[in-house]
């Protein structure tokens, strides 16, 4: 996996830090605000997502019936069972035929993939999914609150960035429903902020005779950038992405799959691909240390837009 020396960040979280410009040129001094970028900063914030980030690797088994089929920093993970797979997410639309040439090189084939999931409802993790649909003959299944973004083809998150293909949505789902295939089980965690419907997929996979429990994390919070205090289109998104971040803290994980995962796989993908064990992710910081750090920063974050505003009055 190529590493870049532009490296945008966990989850899109850092890809918003330019200086929004009043109507004059002038710097506002107020880094990332979406709401004050011009659309031609939008188009130069967004295009590491389609170059260097969504360059092709080789795929690789990561462990037990979970492999990586994504491109360089934007993930995508083949979930195998006697009974067919699952895919989660399908990355930026360019990726389609990496996705496909992976999935092939480890064996498996495109027709056999019945269910096609997603993190969060952002282009960079679902704008491959309506191609996706049509090349397998999947059924899409998403979050509820991710589902109308999905099929208007258009991000109806805090974020408001780039749209994709509408692709259909077969089956709207629940906080903690289960999705079983093949004698494999995942789980949805509800974990609303990235995006409204932002999900955390929760499974247990067999690794060398032992049982690991394992996670795909999507949901850092608002992206940088965001409003977050009275935002005026999503006026209860403080509160729901402390709901989140509460609701992924009651999670039990051995090990967590991002979304981006350049920087997690920096220093052991190598010993990914030939299989050391332990495995080399069992030295993550424990899960819930990791939630809580990220709901530290993300209270942080609240905390001083919260005196920013004061200030101005």
């Amino acid at each position: 996996m190529k590493y870049s020396a532009i490296f945008m960040g966990i989850l899109f979280a850092a890809a918003f830090t330019t200086q929004a410009q009043n109507a004059d040129g002038q710097n506002r001094g107020q880094p990332g605000r979406l709401d004050l970028l011009t659309a031609q900063e939008k188009i130069a914030n967004g295009q590491s997502f389609h170059t260097h980030q969504s360059e092709p690797v080789e795929p690789f088994r990561i462990l037990g019936n979970i492999y990586y089929v994504g491109a360089s920093n934007i993930a995508s993970y083949l979930i195998t069972s006697p009974d067919g797979h699952f895919l989660i997410d399908t990355g930026v639309q360019s990726m389609t035929a990496t996705i496909k040439n992976s999935v092939e090189a480890l064996g498996f084939r495109m027709g056999d993939i019945k269910v096609i999931l997603s993190s969060h409802a952002h282009f960079d993790h679902i704008q491959g999914h309506a191609i996706m649909k049509r090349m397998t003959g999947a059924q899409v299944f998403v979050m509820d609150a991710d589902a109308d973004a999905l099929e208007a083809g258009q991000d109806l998150s805090p974020l408001g960035f780039e749209g994709w293909e509408p692709v259909r949505v077969d089956r709207r789902l629940q906080d903690g429903e289960t999705i079983a295939l093949g004698g494999v089980t995942l789980t949805a965690t509800w974990a609303p902020g990235h995006s409204p419907g932002c999900t955390t997929w929760g499974m247990d996979t067999v690794d060398s005779g032992e049982t690991v429990k394992v996670v795909f994390f999507g949901c850092n919070g608002p992206n940088d950038g965001v409003q977050l205090i009275d935002n005026p289109r999503f006026p209860t998104l403080v509160e729901d992405a402390l709901f989140g971040f509460d609701n992924m803290a009651k999670l039990q994980a051995d090990i967590y799959l991002t979304g981006h995962p350049q920087m997690p796989f920096a220093g052991i993908e190598h010993q990914m691909r030939v299989q050391l064990r332990p495995h080399p992710l069992l030295q993550q910081q424990p899960w819930a240390d990791y939630i809580a750090d990220r709901k530290a920063d993300f209270e942080r974050r609240v905390q001083a837009e919260r005196e920013l505003l004061q200030g101005r009055n």
